[in-house]
């Protein structure tokens, strides 16, 4: 009885104190994944130091789609959030599985298993992160936050797709002469081409172009094609709808009472108007 009650005071602690602010705490452990990689260097410690990072983001994005507001029918948003929960537990599951796998053998179908399954993950999240930014009503800093996630997760999402398209055909890009790239585990001379296509897709969703990685194949084009179009599509609708949700919200704000009574007697004190006759 004591283990489920404090269960359930670890539960409404988490809920209390990380419920209100979940979508930033989702950014942070985005920005914190990118900003820690490169300072890592390229080792097996890299290896449990980023994939604390990737369960952490999983565990977040998980929490954060399961709490988020639904606007419609009773049944059917019982129906779509258990559809929801199982979906969600059974890809970060796999993708679970494959983090702790990695640490026992680095085979090839391993390594794809595992970006199929961080795709098809970061892809979920992603929509029904992006299905709660549209459905917003009101400007916050949650909301801010929840549509700067959006965007680095769609980077993160085409960066899985990127490496996937490379797993099956190694010339799908071109890379500069300079980099020593592995799609293995990385050692001091090399760089593993994941992250390589990571940056690869945050500057194509940011239409950077820098030029020293470009697609060959037809796939590997039309793919970075859609994320630079998809990028530019969300920030131009993504602004629209800020601004209008804030017009929105400054047009209702109430101005204040009118003035009582109208005319010049009403803008005088009361010491200045003149006294009532009386009967």
């Amino acid at each position: 009885m004591s283990d489920q009650s404090m269960l359930s005071r670890l539960r409404g602690a988490i809920r209390r104190h990380l419920m209100p602010h979940r979508h930033r705490a989702l950014l942070i452990a985005i920005i914190a994944a990118f900003a820690a990689r490169p300072l890592i260097g390229n080792n097996r410690a890299t290896l449990v130091i980023f994939s604390l990072f990737a369960i952490t983001i999983l565990l977040l994005g998980l929490y954060t789609i399961q709490v988020d507001e639904l606007v419609g029918e009773a049944r059917k948003l019982v129906a779509e959030r258990r559809r929801r929960r199982v979906i969600g537990w059974m890809l970060a599951a796999v993708a679970t599985a494959e983090r702790l796998a990695m640490f026992f053998s680095s085979s090839s179908e391993l390594g794809m298993a595992g970006l199929v399954s961080w795709l098809l993950f970061l892809a979920f999240i992603t929509w029904h992160e992006l299905r709660a930014v549209l459905r917003q009503r009101e400007v916050t800093s949650e909301t801010i936050c929840m549509s700067i996630s959006v965007y680095l997760l769609m980077g993160l999402t085409w960066g899985f797709l990127y490496s996937l398209i490379y797993q099956l055909e190694p010339h799908s890009f071109s890379f500069p002469a300079t980099d020593v790239l592995t799609a293995g585990i990385p050692n001091q001379k090399q760089e593993p081409v994941f992250l390589v296509l990571i940056y690869f897709s945050l500057i194509t969703l940011a239409t950077i172009g820098y030029g020293d990685i470009s697609p060959l194949t037809m796939k590997a084009r039309y793919a970075a094609l859609a994320e630079g179009v998809t990028g530019q599509f969300y920030l131009a609708i993504l602004v629209a709808r800020l601004v209008g949700m804030q017009m929105t919200r400054s047009m209702n704000q109430p101005t204040g009472n009118p003035p009582q009574g109208s005319g010049q007697d009403s803008a005088l004190p009361d010491a200045a108007k003149p006294p009532e006759s009386s009967g």
